[in-house]
């Protein structure tokens, strides 16, 4: 065989071993969010829902206080607190709306964070976890426990990913800060448990449950998701242990953090074995969401984690919407309460508490999915209005709500008032300049204090 004649049967062959060499890695990826407080933006939905629709093997977790109310907290979530108010000196069942909608969104599993137990008694913490449990949402707390010594929760969850090389087993360890009601007060110290319940140390408790998790459950990957900071955000709050754990506990790949309200993007340490650990937490209010990258490596013995990551990914376009969303009805209350005495008539795009260029206006129970379809997007979780609150009010800039009111006026001190014959279908829409007179009424009271209403009585052109 000539020189020629071997190098192309070398090349050949080497071609035919190369092409034949099949990768024994794959990646796997986890989102995480925290300190949610009821907001579930758009952005979030959407990026998550995009996500999933290119690798059905992610994995979503939030690290703890996704239940709150207030402005970016859904209609329905508002409503639920208004019964729990209304029904205050009873216990009585009322559906969390907030299970639900994180299931819409494609969450596996919530971890307890302090807001969880503060605003809540062991009757409606009960409830909570019942709900979540019923949309498929694994409710983990592995430091929580019971006066008898059970856990409360789940303390963890395996969740087998299928990939082209085989199984592979995800854990998810879910840990909470031991101080919940703050400074130095321990969950046995909330009057509203009766010392039902009780919090261990986390970074022992996940030593513990960690070693469960590798020996009984064999898992090959160990995420904690812990409603706890990385630093104090104050010298008086002592329970913000991430750099113990990360730095305490071995087998745990990756952290996601939670409580202080920031943005890390990755933060590493290094754990007893001199393994690495990565630490992030997707700041709050669905601001952001961490995204953590695993490439994972087959092996005769199991899998390897041949390299991680983590990042951010910033929502700030709902965030800045949000901010507008929340600020501008304030605007627009004061710039109606400061309208003289002598007013009788106004074009509200005079007032000018904010730019806007067309505003919607919704009949009195108008469905939500057409309130959505008009305007173009989910902007908010909102309900649909009810009798004795005013018509919902979306106004609009370049096509994004830059407004929205509801609600009752009572509460706000002013309404805005329609005819059923000012409506096309259930829609009315105002242009500022062209049909946006109102007539001003101040004889209405308000029945606690007394307080003046002002009523904007829509007139049109």
């Amino acid at each position: 065989m000539n020189k020629k004649l071997l190098y192309i049967t070398i090349g050949i062959v080497a071609i035919f071993i190369g092409g034949c060499t099949s990768t024994k890695t794959t990646n796997i990826s986890v989102l995480a969010t925290t300190d949610l407080h009821g907001t579930l933006p758009y952005e979030l939905s959407d990026y998550v829902a995009n996500e999933k629709s290119k690798d059905k093997n992610i994995t979503l977790v939030d690290a703890g206080d996704f239940f709150d109310l207030g402005f970016g907290a859904s209609d329905d979530m508002n409503r639920y607190f208004d019964k729990r108010r209304e029904n205050r000196n009873i216990e009585k069942y009322i559906e969390a709306p907030i299970a639900k909608e994180m299931k819409a969104i494609g969450y596996d599993a919530v971890v307890l964070g302090n807001h969880e137990f503060v605003s809540n008694n062991k009757f409606y913490l009960d409830n909570l976890i019942s709900d979540f449990e019923k949309q498929k949402i694994d409710v983990l707390s592995a430091n929580a426990y019971k006066n008898n010594g059970d856990n409360y929760t789940k303390p963890y969850v395996i969740k087998e990913l299928n990939t082209p090389q085989g199984t592979l087993k995800l854990g998810i360890l879910g840990l909470t800060i031991k101080e919940v009601g703050e400074g130095d007060v321990e969950l046995k110290d909330l009057p509203n448990y009766n010392q039902e319940l009780y919090m261990t140390d986390l970074v022992e408790d996940a030593k513990k449950w960690v070693k469960v998790m590798k020996e009984k459950d064999k898992a090959d990957v160990i995420v904690a998701v812990a409603h706890t900071g990385e630093k104090p955000k104050k010298p008086r709050h002592p329970g913000n242990r991430i750099q113990d754990l990360a730095t305490q506990v071995d087998g745990i790949d990756a952290i996601v953090a939670g409580h202080n309200h920031v943005q890390i993007k990755q933060h590493d340490y290094k754990n007893k074995s001199g393994e690495t650990v990565i630490v992030t937490e997707p700041g709050k209010h669905g601001e952001c969401i961490s995204k953590i990258n695993f490439n994972i490596e087959k092996t005769k013995d199991g899998w390897d984690v041949v390299d991680k990551s983590s990042e951010i990914v910033q929502f700030e376009k709902s965030k800045k919407e949000l901010e507008d969303m929340c600020n501008n009805p304030g605007n627009l209350h004061i710039k109606i309460m400061d309208l003289s005495e002598d007013t009788k008539e106004v074009n509200i795009g005079e007032l000018k508490p904010f730019e806007w260029d067309k505003a919607y206006v919704f009949k009195i129970g108008t469905p939500r999915d057409e309130i959505y379809k008009t305007i173009g997007y989910k902007f908010l979780n909102i309900g649909e209005s009810e009798v004795g609150e005013f018509n919902q009010v979306a106004f609009m800039k370049e096509n994004k709500v830059v407004c929205f009111l509801y609600g009752k006026k009572e509460m706000t001190g002013f309404g805005i008032n329609f005819n059923d014959n000012d409506f096309k279908g259930n829609i009315l829409e105002i242009i500022p300049g062209k049909n946006d007179k109102f007539s001003i009424d101040r004889s209405e009271k308000e029945p606690l204090y007394g307080l003046p209403i002002v009523n904007l009585n829509y007139i049109g052109r």
